[in-house]
């Protein structure tokens, strides 16, 4: 009998953490999505096209709003009239919009 509560408090234990992990997104989280930004110019900077970078992110981003981020860093590094930027360059870019951009929406109407 001790063994079959100890078994189902280990993968309780075990369950828990993992369900936790699944249910994050990335799309409201400054810092991931310059961490994407950074891996999509380097995949830009490999000569890896546009199109294959949104077909890895298709692999990797299966959330509707991770996705619609992640496809908007995409078009933005990808876009004819962005400059080339290195992976730090784009970190910090979409980092950036992203904190200006939730301090807009936090800051009180006048």
């Amino acid at each position: 009998m001790k063994r079959v509560v100890v078994s189902a408090l280990v993968a309780l234990c075990i369950v828990q953490p993992a369900a936790q992990a699944v249910a994050q997104t990335v799309s409201d989280q400054c810092f991931a999505l310059g961490d994407i930004a950074s891996q999509v110019a380097s995949w830009r900077a490999h000569k890896k096209t546009k199109a294959q970078a949104l077909e890895q992110a298709a692999r990797y981003y299966q959330d509707p709003s991770d996705r619609s981020a992640v496809d908007a860093i995409i078009e933005k590094i990808y876009s004819p009239d962005a400059p080339h930027m290195t992976p730090d360059q784009a970190s910090m870019a979409i980092t950036s919009d992203c904190v200006n951009r939730h301090k807009g929406q936090a800051s009180p109407a006048q």
